[in-house]
This record gives structure tokens, sequence and C-alpha cells, in this order.
């Protein structure tokens, strides 16, 4: 009986030591934040991609009319402009392929994946797609001239789009209005409650 006992007493311990590694791998950060670009931050000295989104790479460049400008230092000063000092609060989603945390932030009162998304310094990724398509509309941030979208310019030879939206999204653009007008429609109007 002592043995089983033993045995239980392993297990239980086993138990509620996986729940805390669990747990604390999952927990949520707080404090203050340094901005590395448009949609990573380090809090505590743990570095945060901001999930459901992608700003364009620090070294990018993008087209407003016939000028070229620095689009990703423009992103991150948005960024920074958000953040403004405050307390950053992220819940962490899990981890992106490369290590780094997935959060939703916040700063402020603001959520700052959805606000970078408005404002049109990021575009959707997997995420705020009614967000982008009132950024288009407006135009605001990025959609006020020509750019690769974060990916495309990732996966390319880095130069500027010249027709405003880069191949990719000549491509991929269509297929996205078409799936946020669907989900749109299935949820009532709010395309994220889906995604």
């Amino acid at each position: 009986m002592r043995d089983w006992l033993l045995a239980a007493a392993i297990v239980v311990l086993l138990a509620n030591l996986a729940i805390g590694i669990d747990h604390s791998g999952r927990q949520d950060l707080s404090g203050r934040a340094t901005v590395a670009d448009g949609d990573t931050l380090t809090v505590n000295g743990v570095r945060i991609r901001l999930k459901g989104i992608d700003a364009p790479e620090l070294d990018q460049l993008c087209r407003r009319g016939e000028e070229t400008y620095a689009c990703g230092r423009a992103s991150r000063s948005h960024l920074v402009q958000l953040v403004g000092g405050a307390r950053v609060t992220c819940s962490n989603q899990g981890r992106d392929r490369y290590g780094r945390v997935l959060g939703v932030c916040e700063a402020g009162g603001r959520e700052l994946n959805r606000a970078m998304v408005e404002s049109g310094w990021a575009v959707a990724y997997g995420g705020y797609t009614a967000e982008e398509m009132r950024a288009r509309a407006a135009p605001a941030g990025l959609w006020q001239g020509a750019f690769d979208r974060p990916l495309a310019w990732r996966q390319g030879d880095h130069s500027v789009a010249e027709d405003g939206t880069g191949w990719l999204a000549r491509i991929w653009d269509p297929v996205v209005d078409l799936f946020a007008r669907l989900v749109s429609f299935v949820t009532g109007g709010n395309a994220d409650e889906a995604v």
C-alpha cells in the first residue's frame, strides 16, 4: 500500500511540475519595451513578435509618388510612438519558427498589433484583415504609395514595387479580399473573428 501511495505522490508531483512548466512558458510579459522594428519588441529581455501582423523590414524601401523612403524605419517609428514609454503587456501566444514569443501586446490601453495594421504601418498576417481593408481604403501608412508586402520583400530582390502593390500582392490581395468578405458575411461583420 505504501508503494502505491508513493507512486501516486510521484505522479501528482510530476503532473504539477509539468503544469507549472507549461504555465510558465505561456506567461504574460509586462514591462518597459524596446522596439526592434514594426512588429518586434523586447520586454524584460524576451523578444516578442507581434502576432497576426507583418511590418516592413527595417531596411525596406517603399515609394510615395516619385520618391522612395525608408518605410521599415517609418514603421518602427510608428510602433515607438504607440508604445510612447508606457508599460507594455503581452499575452504569450506561443513561439514562431525562430523561437521568438508570439504576442498580442498593449500599451496605454491600446492593442499594438491592431493599431499597427489600422495605421497602415503593418499588414495583416493571419489576423486583422478588416483593419487592413480600412487602412487600404483610407489610404493610410504604407497604402499611401507603392510597396512590396514584407514577406514578398524578404523573399525577393529587395526592390521597390512600381505599381503600388508588388507582384505577390497582385496575386494574393484579391484572395484576401474575397476571404475577408466571406468571413465578414459569416460572422456578421467582424472579419477577424474567424481568422
